[in-house]
């Protein structure tokens, strides 16, 4: 009689167990993540219909094949249950709608989920530097659960992270010029990521020259440089000298000149001859040739020129 009674006891322990074991397999939570602007679809079907809540509160019903999302203005437009699958999706998903979401099945299936949003992960920026050894700064901005890190092939050489979500993240990096190994610079969050790879630039190469390079490039900079130099001065010289030439008089127009002042200096126009007689002075228009302008002097030699011939 008593070992019937612990034969009872011990069952009853044993259908409590199973049928914890069983509430716990059919309210297990999942985590989920994505990126903002996707959609996400919970995997828990509502074929006999249910309902989907959000941090405790309805946002969706399910009666006899038709669903109802009016329960919150912000997510009555952005639920969609397919009937095929029976199975709740969000749309145009916002960081906003991080949280927990319950799928309840009317047969008593519950599932619950924890979503977590994020937005997409900036591409690294990368500033260099080519002094001595070829340096470079590799920068990102930060956001939730980002992460920069530097590789070296598939060799990770420094990371960094941090909570402060208004800072910039950055990993400097020294490289010797002569090393021609390709490295990443990486930033990524749980859904996404985006890398830049660089090596050291053929121009922060070292270059050995040889005697003949040091001779081609003198060469090449009196090529480039000094002949054009002298071609401009020859050419300026050589217009310089035009332009004097041109501006100096000729020899015989100055000797004319010459000639006619001293014709105007020494010659007293002066006539007496007969039937003819006429001087300069005798002239209504004569005047003192002492201030008269040398224009005047010669319009009087004509005159008294042309008298004398007459």
């Amino acid at each position: 009689m008593e070992f019937r009674r612990q034969e009872r006891q011990w069952l009853t322990h044993l259908l409590i167990i199973v049928g914890l074991c069983f509430s716990i397999s059919q309210t297990g939570e999942e985590m989920l993540t994505q990126v903002v602007g996707k959609s996400i679809t919970f995997s828990n079907p509502t074929k006999q219909g249910g309902s989907l809540l959000y941090n405790g509160g309805t946002i969706a019903v399910v009666v006899k094949g038709n669903m109802d999302s009016s329960y919150r203005d912000s997510f009555k437009d952005r639920i969609q249950w397919d009937q095929q699958t029976a199975q709740f999706t969000i749309k145009d998903l916002t960081t906003s709608d991080s949280g927990m979401y319950v799928v309840d099945g009317k047969g008593g299936d519950k599932t619950t989920y924890q979503l977590t949003l994020y937005e997409p992960v900036s591409r690294p920026t990368l500033t260099t530097a080519c002094n001595g050894i070829y340096s470079v700064e590799c920068s990102v901005k930060n956001g939730r659960d980002v992460t920069l890190s530097l590789y070296s092939g598939e060799e990770i050489l420094n990371h960094t992270s941090s909570p402060d979500l208004f800072i910039k993240l950055s990993l400097p990096l020294e490289v010797d010029k002569e090393n021609r190994t390709s490295y990443r610079c990486e930033a990524a969050n749980p859904v996404t990521k985006e890398n830049v790879t660089f090596h050291v630039p053929e121009s922060c190469m070292v270059n050995k020259m040889t005697d003949n390079d040091s001779k081609r490039t003198r060469q090449s900079l009196i090529i480039t440089v000094f002949l054009p130099v002298a071609s401009g001065v020859v050419g300026f010289a050589f217009y310089v000298k035009k332009r004097r030439k041109r501006d100096k008089p000729d020899p015989s127009e100055r000797e004319q000149d010459v000639h006619m002042y001293e014709e105007l200096s020494y010659s007293k126009p002066k006539t007496n001859q007969e039937n003819h007689s006429f001087t300069l002075e005798q002239d209504p228009c004569y005047e003192n040739p002492e201030g008269r302008s040398v224009y005047d002097q010669i319009q009087l030699h004509r005159i008294s020129s042309k008298v004398s011939t007459a």
